[in-house]
């Protein structure tokens, strides 16, 4: 009886490690023809060839050679898939243009998995990953299938990385091994983990001197004595990054220490640039032009706190608003801002020019809710139908905004949703009673083909005393590059006697998007939009179709939409141009 014992593994050859001779080659490559498999298989049988790379012109010798050093390596390559027993007939034919090679493989009867003996030992037996780990290798491994090396060895890269990841670093395999007998089409596969036991978190080296020790030491957020666990230094450097403290992070585990069992942990890093300029340029149909400065200075004091200055100036929206902010005892999610600043909106139904001085309490977490508490003093001149008037309201609220993404400039699946609750009462400083109510929600999901699918709602309500009191930046308006398009920027609403555009109390619009890719950047959506700004329960609505072109520049998705109004007045049609991320 024949035995073959396999400790290293046999595995699937990558097909480009032979591809750079064949790309290199100027001459016309001969003809390789391989009949009897496909798909993974016959890929793999062509990655272990050294054929394809010969052009026409090869010498009769070499390739005669490689001719003959074929079939052990397509024995070799079907061995990896099980398949120890194949009958391979082979045919080259020289000629003086060129040659051609035919190989002919019927792989036959794989070999089976007959008996699974997978183990692992030591504390490691009961850690939830190392129990999903073996779960998913006894699916693959089950006894009955075919005998693949490759899953045999992602197995054992799994366990040894997730031993490095969970704290193992005794762990070794005590049996490793795969019993083959081709004679019978059989396979024992032995394979036997001794994780040892885990270690913690030992000391943290902490070297910096761009924070006072406790907000640096805040961005640390595993203790000595934790189980250790790798992804909590990922997340550890992806708060120092995000923080903008820093112009170099370096998170890393030192040694074990087998006398204390514990991984200590070196963090060192150096301050980033303590100001920060931005500027930009952008353009949509809801705002025309737009330019936008900013100077920050990200780094105060060592206290962490920043300060800085940001301008918006367009035709239809401008702002200026200067902000001091600062961690909140000592902690990395949590932030007091202090803001200032003055706006002007200026749209086909309403004026605006306002004051606004506040405080905000923000939580901030990565992929999480963030929850902004807030208490604002807004003082607004506004005007709306040709109506004039003064506004001076002290709003308190809270919002909740959560991100979602597989990719921030262009995802394939992704949700954005924000909640925000605010109100005013004229017995506080405020000259009229209100609470509102804001829902917005974004959801992307995609195919295997790279078609998008996109959902957006807007959605509020107010309950009011008397709703002329309303400035007009609290009233709900409808139409744009974001609402209803084939409309202009807040063009749609409740109207007053004379047919003028007052806004309404609530708000509820939604659009669905398809998306097909076409060539390089482009791509092609459809779209229908509907919805309106309404008084009461009974709401207008208005909806359009459109059509419009995607195209991922270097700075950001472009968007050019045509959009047509169904409703009988609106016989227009109208262009929406914008820039920037979908979520």
């Amino acid at each position: 009886m024949s035995i073959l014992h396999i400790t290293g593994g046999r595995r699937a050859r990558r097909a480009g490690a032979t591809a750079v001779a064949f790309a290199l080659a100027t001459a016309a490559a001969a003809d390789v023809e391989i009949v009897g498999v496909e798909d993974a298989l016959g890929a793999n049988v062509r990655a272990y060839l050294d054929l394809d790379d010969e052009p026409c012109d090869a010498p009769r010798w070499r390739v005669e050679q490689r001719y003959r050093e074929a079939e052990p390596l397509i024995r070799e390559a079907l061995q990896a898939f099980g398949y120890y027993d194949p009958a391979i007939a082979a045919d080259l034919e020289l000629a003086e243009d060129c040659w051609h090679v035919r190989f002919d493989i019927d792989p036959r009867e794989p070999v089976r998995i007959r008996s699974l003996a997978l183990s692992v030992t030591g504390e490691a037996e009961t850690d939830p990953p190392f129990v999903a780990a073996r779960a998913l290798a006894e699916a693959e491994l089950a006894v009955g299938n075919a005998l693949d090396h490759g899953a045999y060895e992602r197995l054992k890269r799994r366990l040894t990385d997730l031993a490095r990841e969970r704290g193992y670093p005794e762990a070794t395999f005590t049996e490793n091994r795969i019993d083959v007998y081709p004679a019978e089409h059989a396979a024992d596969v032995v394979l036997e983990l001794e994780s040892g036991p885990r270690y913690a978190f030992g000391r943290t080296e902490l070297v910096q001197e761009v924070l006072t020790p406790a907000l640096a030491s805040s961005y640390v957020t595993f203790r000595e004595g934790e189980p250790y666990d790798a992804r909590r230094l990922t997340e550890v450097y992806a708060a120092l990054a995000d923080s903008g403290y820093f112009r170099t992070i370096d998170v890393r585990p030192l040694p074990p220490d087998a006398d204390t069992r514990t991984i200590p942990v070196s963090v060192t890093l150096t301050s980033a640039a303590r100001t920060q300029t931005s500027y930009g340029v952008g353009f949509s149909t809801d705002t025309g032009p737009r330019f936008r400065f900013g100077r920050n200075n990200r780094r105060f004091n060592e206290l962490g706190h920043q300060f800085g200055i940001n301008t918006q100036l367009s035709p239809v929206v401008s702002e200026v608003t200067a902000s001091y902010r600062m961690p909140v005892q000592a902690s990395r999610s949590e932030w007091l801002s202090f803001d200032a600043g003055v706006e002007r909106e200026d749209t086909d139904t309403s004026e605006s020019e306002r004051l606004e001085l506040g405080a905000r309490r923000l939580h901030e977490r990565r992929g999480e809710w963030a929850r902004t508490e807030f208490l604002s003093l807004r003082v607004e001149d506004f005007a709306v139908a040709g109506q004039e008037s003064r506004a001076r309201l002290l709003m308190p609220g809270v919002d909740w905004t959560r991100i979602r993404a597989d990719n921030e400039i262009r995802p394939t699946i992704g949700s954005k949703l924000t909640f925000e609750v605010r109100g005013a009462n004229d017995t506080l400083l405020s000259d009229t009673t209100f609470v509102q109510a804001i829902a917005q929600g974004t959801w992307i999901r995609s195919t295997r083909r790279g078609q998008r699918f996109l959902v957006r709602g807007h959605f509020g309500a107010t309950a009011e005393r008397e709703f002329e009191e309303l400035p007009a930046s609290v009233r709900f308006f409808a139409g744009g590059d974001n609402s209803v398009r084939g409309y202009s920027f807040e063009e749609l609403g409740p109207v007053d006697s004379a047919g003028n555009v007052i806004g309404g109390s609530s708000l509820a619009t939604g659009s669905f998007e398809f998306e097909q890719p076409l060539k390089d950047r482009w791509s092609l959506a459809f779209f229908v939009d509907s919805g309106n700004a309404f008084e009461g329960s009974r709401i207008d609505a208005k909806t359009s179709l459109g059509l419009g072109g995607r195209w991922q520049s270097p700075l950001g998705p472009i968007r050019i939409d045509l959009a047509q109004p169904l409703d009988d007045d609106a016989d227009r049609w109208r262009i929406h141009v914008t820039l920037g991320p979908d979520l």
